[in-house]
């Protein structure tokens, strides 16, 4: 029996969480800036060199999720926009699950939400949503009904 987990799925998935965890950062960036982000602010942000965010920053435009000419500013187009709000979806519901349902310690569940939001596929979000919303109205019924 052959092992389906080779080395090609392991490289394509770390180009997903690392994509992902660019377009985060550039969205996130403008939110709080109410600008466009240069490289720079990309790379200080994430905490990498600024010649590593250069590579992903030709990927990201490459495969059309970003603008950027060197040395430019960094504008998410509408694809690039889309993707960076999804992870930023996934990463809300993921933290709201560890911290409300599961109870994770305050100061770790931003880092185990970070790492979890990129494993998680858009329906399991959506239908952990749902439950959460359930387990939230259950709690409420039952809270209003003691009184």
């Amino acid at each position: 029996m052959t092992d389906n987990h080779g080395e090609k799925l392991h490289t394509k998935e770390k180009h997903k969480i690392s994509s992902e965890m660019y377009l985060k950062t550039i969205f996130l960036l403008k939110e709080k800036n109410n600008k466009d982000p240069r490289p720079i602010d990309t790379a200080n942000e994430l905490e990498i060199a600024k010649g590593s965010v250069s590579e992903m920053l030709k990927k990201l435009a490459e495969e059309g999720d970003i603008e950027y000419e060197s040395y430019g500013r960094i504008k998410l187009t509408e694809k690039g926009f889309e993707k960076a709000k999804n992870v930023v979806r996934k990463y809300m519901v993921v933290k709201k699950f560890l911290s409300d349902v599961l109870r994770i310690e305050p100061s770790k569940v931003h880092a185990e939400a970070c790492n979890l939001e990129h494993a998680f596929s858009d329906e399991s979000i959506a239908k952990l949503n749902i439950l959460m919303k359930i387990m939230d109205k259950d709690i409420k019924e039952r809270s209003s009904s003691k009184l």
